[in-house]
C-alpha cells in the first residue's frame, strides 16, 4: 500500500525496488501503480453514485422521511447521506431525470461519463437529443462540458448556438449582518405573499417590481393570523370533526382535529340561536402568538428543520390535557412535524430552550433506526444459499435460545447451528 507521503509503495510486507528503490524502473512502476489505483477508486465511486441514484428514486416514492419522522426528503438525504440542500436536490433531479434517459443512464453505468457530466448533460436532455449529448460530450472536461450547457433550454441541440438569454448572469453580494438579515425578511415576505417558494431569479424579479411599482404591497397577507383558514365542525359530544369542501364534508381524524384546534380561530356553537352564539376567538392570543414566533425567529423548533413557511403555534401540553397559553408551552412547528407529533410519530417533551424531542420508540430526533435483527439475519442466512423459508424458521428457533440484548451475529450463529446442528461455528480468523 501507499504511506501518506506518496514517496513509496509497500507491496507483501516490503518495500517495493529494495534497496535499489530510487532507479527509474521503480519510480516508473510507482506512478503507474497510483494511477491504477486512482481509475480503480474512481470506477467504485461512479459504482456506487449509480447504485445510489436507483436507491434515491424508491426512497423518495417511499416517502420514506415520513415513515422515520424527518420534516421532508430533503432532511432525510442531509441527514442520511450528508449532502447540503442543494447538492442533495442535484442528486434526485438527476435520478429522475435518468428514469427517461436510458442511454444516458447506461454511459454512466458503464463508466463512460461522470457523476458530474450526467448533472450538466441532464439539464437539457431528453429521449431525443441524449445520443446527441453523449456524442458531443465525448473527451471534454467537466468544466468544458459545464460551459457547453449554459444558454440551453431542454431539447436543444449542443451543437447550434446558445441563446445568450438562457444563460444565467452571476451575481455575488457581501452583506453586513443588519442588510443580510433585511435582506432574509424581504424575501420571506415576498414568499409568503405569493404563496410559492422562489428561485433566487424570482424573488430579484419580484422585488425589483415591488420597488418600481409597489405591486407586492397590493397583495400583502394579514399579519399574525393562523396559518390554516379552514372550517372545521366539531360535535361537542363525540369529538369527531368534519372539514366542509365543495359539495361534501370530510370526516378528519383525530391527530388532524387536535393539531388544528392548537392554532385556530373557534366560531363557538353554529346551530343555535342568536343568544347562543358568541364572538369567534382565537386560540391563542395574538400578542402572545406574535412574541411566540418572534422569540422561535419564525422557524421550526424540531432540531434540523429550517422551515419558515407554513408554520404553526403547538401547545407541548395538548389543550385536551390541561396545557395553557403560556408561552413556555408553546413553540413554533412546520405543519409536516406538527402533524407527525398529533399522529405520535415524534414525541416533543420539556419547554422552549430545553426541548426533548424523540421518534417513537424513544430513540433520539434523527438515530438511525435500530436494526430488524429477524429481517437482517435472514436476508445474510439466504445469501448464503439457504432457502427463504428455512432461513426464517431457523432465525425463529434461534430467537429462543438468544438473550433479548443479543447482536446480529449472535442470531446469525444461532440460526446457523439450527440449520447446520452437527457443525461448529467458529469465528473467522483474520
Amino acid at each position: 500500500m501507499f504511506d501518506a507521503s506518496g514517496q513509496g509503495v509497500v507491496e507483501n510486507g516490503g518495500e517495493a525496488g529494495g534497496e535499489a528503490g530510487g532507479d527509474a524502473t521503480h519510480v516508473g512502476r510507482h506512478w503507474r501503480e497510483i494511477d491504477r489505483r486512482m481509475r480503480r477508486l474512481a470506477a467504485r465511486r461512479a459504482a456506487l453514485d449509480v447504485e445510489e441514484a436507483r436507491m434515491l428514486v424508491v426512497a423518495k416514492r417511499a416517502e420514506i422521511h415520513r415513515h422515520l419522522g424527518y420534516g421532508s426528503f430533503a432532511e432525510y438525504i442531509e441527514r442520511v447521506l450528508g449532502y447540503a440542500p442543494n447538492t442533495g436536490r442535484d442528486r434526485v433531479r438527476v435520478a429522475e431525470e435518468l428514469e427517461h434517459l436510458p442511454a444516458i443512464a447506461e454511459a454512466w453505468e458503464r463508466g463512460q461519463v461522470s457523476y458530474s457530466v450526467v448533472r450538466e448533460i441532464t439539464r437539457i436532455a431528453t429521449p431525443e437529443n441524449e445520443e446527441t449529448l453523449l456524442a458531443y460530450v465525448d473527451g471534454l472536461t467537466v468544466r468544458e462540458v459545464e460551459q457547453a450547457m449554459r444558454g440551453r433550454k431542454k431539447g436543444d441541440d449542443p451543437n447550434d448556438r446558445p441563446d445568450p438569454d438562457l444563460e444565467p448572469r452571476i451575481v455575488r453580494m457581501e452583506l453586513p449582518p443588519a442588510a443580510y438579515a433585511l435582506f432574509l425578511d424581504a424575501r420571506r415576505h415576498l414568499e409568503k405573499v405569493t404563496g410559492q417558494m422562489m428561485s433566487d431569479a424570482e424573488f430579484i424579479s419580484v422585488a425589483c417590481r415591488a420597488v418600481l411599482g409597489g405591486t407586492a404591497a397590493d397583495g400583502e397577507a394579514p399579519p399574525n393570523v393562523p396559518p390554516h383558514q379552514v372550517a372545521i365542525v366539531v360535535c361537542d359530544d363525540c369529538k369527531r370533526g368534519w372539514q366542509d369542501t365543495p359539495g361534501r364534508s370530510v370526516e378528519l381524524p383525530p391527530a388532524a382535529i387536535e393539531r388544528a384546534r392548537c392554532d385556530a380561530v373557534e366560531l363557538g356553537r353554529v346551530d343555535g340561536d342568536a343568544a347562543s352564539l358568541t364572538q369567534a376567538t382565537r386560540t391563542i392570543p395574538a400578542h402572545v402568538r406574535r412574541a411566540v414566533l418572534a422569540r422561535d425567529r419564525h422557524r421550526c423548533c424540531v432540531p434540523g428543520c429550517t422551515m419558515s413557511r407554513w408554520v404553526d403555534v403547538h401547545h407541548i401540553r395538548h389543550r385536551e390535557d390541561g396545557g395553557d397559553h403560556d408561552p413556555r408551552n408553546l413553540l413554533t412547528l412546520c405543519e409536516l412535524h406538527h402533524a407527525q407529533h398529533h399522529e405520535g410519530i415524534i414525541r416533543i417533551e420539556g419547554e422552549p430552550g430545553a426541548l426533548r424531542v424523540t421518534h417513537r420508540d424513544g430513540r433520539p430526533y434523527g438515530a438511525a433506526p435500530p436494526p430488524d435483527l429477524a429481517k437482517d439475519a435472514k436476508s445474510a442466512l439466504t445469501a448464503l444459499g439457504f432457502r427463504a423459508a428455512d432461513a426464517a424458521a431457523a432465525v425463529a428457533r434461534a430467537a429462543t435460545h438468544v438473550g433479548r440484548d443479543a447482536g446480529l451475529e449472535q442470531v446469525i450463529r444461532a440460526a446457523l447451528r439450527e440449520l447446520v446442528p452437527d457443525r461448529a461455528i467458529r469465528p473467522r480468523v483474520t
